[in-house]
């Protein structure tokens, strides 16, 4: 009985132990972890559609906002901040799709479930930070007439890899220009934005000067593409040498290790 007791003693120390280390570790990745992008942009965001109890039945979710006291300019996405000006995020289910400037936008649901979802719709500054209490929420139920086949993973030869086309280093660009990229064994998609991964499939960003600024490099995005060009607008852009790059990305926007290309160019 004692050599039990002793046991069952040695058992509640170790179990013990192990949650307060657990509980360290966690404090130590809460600490370390950087706090997310928020900001007070001053927007005041309306959702005229869909409405909140709406039965899609359709494969695309269209939507329309309505934002005043905060200028929408997606030119602007991943340079400085400048006071009002901005875009917004649409996320679905907590998903960032991606930003947008027009009134209206629609969402693929392609890869989604049947059933009850929601979609937010956030202001944010033009390095990306969300202004959390300007956002709104709705919530929706997916019943599909006719529902979209199921995504299936795709497999390459070789690793996912993308090179830049245009310009060419040592370009000197000016007034804006199309950033052109070639990708290789990876499948880019418009409809998986904000999606669960898919093996093979996602997107590509492309950033100014650095990928280190904002969550997962964000903060010096200026927008994003499925297709094999991206046309950069140079507002905000101060004239001298700057770098672009462009970056596989998966579905939920994270990069896909080692998957990136960048040329340095003159902006005049």
């Amino acid at each position: 009985m004692r050599g039990e007791l002793m046991r069952s003693k040695s058992k509640r120390l170790k179990l013990a132990f192990g949650i307060g280390v657990g509980a360290l570790v966690a404090a130590a990745i809460a600490v370390a972890a950087p706090p997310p992008m928020t900001v007070n942009t001053g927007a005041k965001l309306k959702v005229v559609a869909p409405r909140t109890g709406t039965t899609l039945t359709g494969n695309k979710l269209r939507t329309r906002v309505a934002i005043s006291n905060f200028k929408v300019d997606c030119r602007y996405a991943g340079t400085a901040n400048r006071k009002g000006i901005g875009h917004y995020h649409v996320e679905l289910d907590k998903s960032l799709v991606n930003m947008f400037c027009g009134s209206r936008a629609s969402i693929s649901m392609l890869g989604v479930q049947p059933g009850k979802h929601t979609v937010q719709f956030i202001p944010a500054a033009n390095d990306h930070a969300d202004d959390l209490k300007a956002e709104k929420e709705i919530s929706f139920t997916y019943q599909p007439a006719n529902p979209l086949p199921a995504v299936k993973p795709l497999s390459f030869a070789g690793k996912p890899s993308i090179s830049i086309v245009s310009p060419k280093p040592g370009a000197t660009v000016h007034g804006g220009f199309d950033f052109v990229v070639a990708a290789k064994n990876f499948r880019l998609s418009c409809a998986l934005y904000g999606k669960a991964n898919v093996k093979g499939y996602g997107h590509w960003h492309a950033n100014i000067d650095t990928t280190k600024l904002g969550m997962m490099g964000m903060g010096t995005m200026l927008g994003m593409s499925c297709g094999h060009s991206f046309h950069v607008s140079l507002a905000g852009i101060k004239a001298g040498q700057h770098r672009f790059i462009a970056i596989l990305e998966d579905n939920t926007h994270a990069p896909t290790i080692g998957a990136q290309a960048s040329v340095t160019v003159n902006v005049r």
